[in-house]
């Protein structure tokens, strides 16, 4: 028995002992191949836009300021972006949290968390002591 294939336009003639075989054949035109590329690409390009937007939303509002133990100055930030180390110049005595997030104080400048040293919540003001933070995170 012959099959004609509608894919690749060619005749298969297979028989076993228990009757024809149907062969099926899967065959990917041209067309099919950018068609899946295209839809793809497309997905790909969504996926990448909407972690895009995740990570412009975190961030925190307001202003984070801390008074330097160096020259007794003030130093402010705002909107710092969420899980962001920012190193306090000059190491602070006091700082003050006018952000809507955690601020997240440590005795280190690369913000380890093994160097952790106290967390000032939205509004909260802090004074320190002997042991000054010498960097921030927030969220």
């Amino acid at each position: 028995m012959q099959v004609r294939s509608r894919a690749i336009g060619r005749v298969d003639s297979r028989v076993s002992s228990g009757g024809p075989i149907r062969v099926l054949r899967r065959v990917f035109t041209s067309k099919r191949v950018t068609r899946s590329v295209l839809v793809a690409g497309a997905a790909m390009s969504l996926f990448t836009a909407m972690a895009g937007l995740c990570t412009d939303a975190q961030a925190a509002t307001g202003s984070f300021s801390y008074q330097r133990a160096d020259t007794g100055g003030f130093t402010t930030i705002d909107n710092p972006p969420d899980h962001f180390c920012f190193i306090l110049s000059g190491e602070a005595l006091s700082v003050h949290n006018g952000t809507n997030s955690t601020a997240i104080l440590y005795e280190d400048a690369e913000c380890d968390p093994n160097q952790f040293l106290d967390a000032a919540q939205p509004g909260q003001t802090l004074s320190f002591g002997v042991r000054l933070p010498l960097s921030v995170r927030f969220g």
